[in-house]
């Protein structure tokens, strides 16, 4: 399944705050695990009497860190309003991708003088 790239920003802000138990996760969460930016961590039970399951979340990997910044920066660009509907491609491969539609749109540009 191929998800856009709001989708997995907002996907990664959730597991970013800690959001999501991993048994409640949506499908967009199983994709970004496979990627390597976010893994299942054991949250301890709370100090209070009575037993309480440990649950296992979903948090960010160091990968997913930087990603949430990388589209996060892309998000403020002017651009956004037409990527976010993209499927969402690896950090390699969409930074080749902008530089690539860039470099087109600054030829297309040099033509028209």
């Amino acid at each position: 399944m191929m998800y856009s790239n709001e989708a997995v920003l907002e996907a990664l802000r959730r597991a970013q705050f800690r959001q999501v138990p991993w048994p409640k996760r949506p499908r967009v969460f199983e994709f970004l695990r496979q990627q390597g930016l976010i893994e299942t961590m054991r949250q301890p039970s709370p100090l209070v009497p009575g037993y309480h399951a440990p649950v296992d979340i979903a948090v960010l990997t160091s990968r997913g860190k930087a990603e949430i910044g990388r589209l996060e920066r892309r998000e403020r660009a002017a651009e956004w309003t037409d990527e976010k509907a993209l499927g969402y491609a690896l950090a390699a491969r969409a930074e080749s991708a902008a530089s690539a539609a860039r470099a087109a749109g600054s030829a297309a540009a040099h033509k028209l003088v």
